[in-house]
C-alpha cells in the first residue's frame, strides 16, 4: 500500500478517561441519553479497564479507567485533563494503516497489542500533530454485546 493512499477508516467510538468505571458510568448516564452498555473489560496487557456505552443516536463511548499504578491513563484520570482521550477507527489492515499514519506525521505511542474488548484484535494508538490520540483497531464489524440499561 502506498503511504499516500489513506486506508479505509470506519468510526468506532470516542474514548473518555474516568477515575473509575462505576462513578464514570453514573455520571455519563445521568448526563447523556445512554441506552445500553457492554460488560466491563479488565485488560492487564493495556493497563486499563473499559466499558462501552451506546447513546440513543447510536454513538459509542468508551469509558477508560486506570488498571494498576502503571496504567497509561493514570495521570490523565488523576488530573482530569485530556479526558476526551481518543477517537477510534476500525481498519482492515493495521500494519498498512500504521504505515500511513506514520507517513502523515503521526507518532505511535507504542506497539500494536491485542485488546480483550475486541476479542484479541490488535490495536495501536497514534498521537497526531494536533495532539489528538487516534486508536486503530484491526477488525471488521462490532464484536461487543450491548445490553439495555
Amino acid at each position: 500500500m502506498a503511504s499516500s493512499a489513506r486506508p479505509e477508516l470506519t468510526f468506532d467510538h470516542l474514548g473518555m478517561v474516568v477515575r473509575d468505571l462505576k462513578s464514570g458510568f453514573g455520571n455519563v448516564c445521568s448526563l447523556l441519553p445512554i441506552v445500553s452498555a457492554t460488560q466491563i473489560y479488565d485488560d492487564q496487557m493495556l493497563g486499563v479497564s473499559v466499558q462501552f456505552l451506546r447513546d440513543a443516536s447510536g454513538v459509542i463511548f468508551e469509558l477508560i479507567a486506570p488498571l494498576g499504578d502503571n496504567s497509561p491513563v493514570a495521570k490523565i484520570a488523576a488530573s482530569g485533563r485530556g479526558v476526551i482521550n481518543q477517537v477510534a477507527y476500525r481498519v482492515r489492515n493495521l500494519a498498512d494503516a500504521a504505515q500511513y499514519f506514520r507517513a502523515q506525521g503521526a507518532t505511535p505511542t507504542g506497539t500494536a497489542k491485542p485488546a480483550i474488548a475486541f476479542a484479541g484484535a490488535p490495536v495501536q494508538f497514534f498521537l497526531t500533530k494536533e495532539f489528538v490520540v487516534v486508536e486503530l483497531i484491526e477488525s471488521e464489524g462490532a464484536s461487543r454485546e450491548f445490553v439495555p440499561i
